[in-house]
């Protein structure tokens, strides 16, 4: 059953204002120009560690600041009203890079690396796609070897969020075969000067985040958990990556929902405001109702997860759900502005371009829908149907 209470505590609500404040004052101004540059500059990761959105789960410990999935995902969600590709990077260094080591590391990893990472100082990145491999882990071709007293990793990285620009890259390789034949994964944490760049490959939306394909080649590693266990790794914190993207999804589709809910009230066409007509109207009460549906499956998934309980049928669920209706309603939100949403002059087409990663990225609308199937068909309860005699024919 869906959970609606997620109440914040008095800490929470204030992080959330200093975000507020930080994605207004600093990333605002200078969201069309990043995005027109397809770059973000470094430093904004280090203003946002500042007010600790760069190790928002983390334990404070290790300098992070200790808050809730919940609070984590309402942070995502407002940065994505504003500018999502950066969002989306910290949303991935939080989940996945700081969120594998901080689940699997040992105490030494943790206290060497999280505090660097959750400051801002050091930005994190997660490898696991590669040309042939992305929802299949299986299909990983990147293998890793021991060499002394490290590891040594040989292979090509694809569609890595932040590649080129991290300090750290949690990074995932075969190192062998099961017993059965299958490939051994394992997860090996990484620093930037082993990591040759090929390219930042230039994308649809999300352009400001550097989107990289890399190369390893003999490249030093040190192994992240047990050996063999990168699947089952991999796998864990895509469930808490995937309540990101819903976040994001949702910020995402709010901002358009929003500037298409002023437009319709202020746009007038044969003397009405636009938002007179029922075939607008309607437009706008299919988003409004998505998007608050979106946001209750986000949220639910979020406070199990400060709860311990195994998300991955919900994760899926808020993903796939937020991520379809934020492209249906950013696509609708430009129907509404017309040209004018259809021009640069308006973000609405940057929204629309933004909102499509969040279908693909972290695994794309139908691998969240094969996942699902196979939870809801466990979770199918045995009905005895009751017996019903055959009624006479009436006459």
């Amino acid at each position: 059953m869906i959970t609606l209470e997620h109440p914040l505590d008095e800490a929470s609500r204030a992080f959330l204002k200093s975000v507020e404040e930080f994605a207004q004052k600093e990333v605002a101004p200078f969201a069309d120009e990043w995005d027109h540059d397809e770059k973000l500059p470094r430093e904004i990761f280090i203003q946002a560690g500042k007010i600790g959105l760069m190790g928002m789960i983390a334990p404070k410990e290790f300098g992070g600041r200790g808050l809730s999935y919940v609070t984590a995902a309402f942070a995502i969600k407002e940065l994505g009203k504003v500018f999502a590709a950066l969002s989306m990077d910290i949303a991935a260094h939080n989940s996945l890079a700081v969120g594998q080591i901080n689940q699997f590391g040992t105490p030494e990893q943790k206290q060497k690396y999280l505090p660097k990472l959750t400051s801002g100082e050091w930005l994190g990145a997660w490898a696991l796609t590669e040309p042939n491999a992305g929802s299949d882990t299986g299909g990983i071709e990147t293998r890793g070897q021991e060499n002394g007293d490290h590891w040594q990793i040989n292979g090509l990285k694809k569609f890595i969020t932040s590649g080129r620009t991290a300090e750290l890259l949690v990074v995932m390789a075969t190192t062998g075969k099961t017993e059965t034949g299958k490939n051994e994964i394992s997860a090996f944490i990484m620093m930037k000067d082993q990591v040759r760049p090929v390219r930042k490959i230039h994308t649809y939306g999300m352009r400001a985040s550097d989107t990289a394909e890399l190369r390893f080649e003999k490249a030093k590693a040190e192994l992240l958990g047990p050996r063999g266990r990168g699947r089952e790794q991999a796998l864990s914190v895509l469930d808490r990556g995937r309540i990101g993207i819903a976040a994001l999804a949702v910020g995402i589709a709010e901002a358009a929902f929003d500037r298409a809910n002023s437009y319709a009230n202020e746009r007038k066409q044969f003397g009405h405001p636009i938002g007179d007509f029922q075939a607008v109207q309607w437009m706008l009460v299919d988003s409004a109702m998505e998007l608050e549906a979106a946001e209750v499956l986000t949220m639910h998934a979020a406070n199990l997860q400060d709860q311990a309980k195994n998300t991955t049928k919900e994760s899926a669920m808020a993903k796939l759900f937020a991520s379809e209706s934020a492209v249906r309603i950013c696509d609708r939100a430009m129907q509404i502005h017309g040209g004018y949403g259809y021009s640069r002059d308006l973000p609405i087409e940057r929204y629309l371009r933004d909102a499509k990663l969040c279908e693909i990225g972290e695994g794309t609308s139908q691998v969240q829908r094969l996942v699902i199937a196979r939870h809801v068909l466990k979770e199918a309860k045995p009905l005895k149907l009751a017996h019903r005699e055959p009624r006479p024919p009436n006459i």
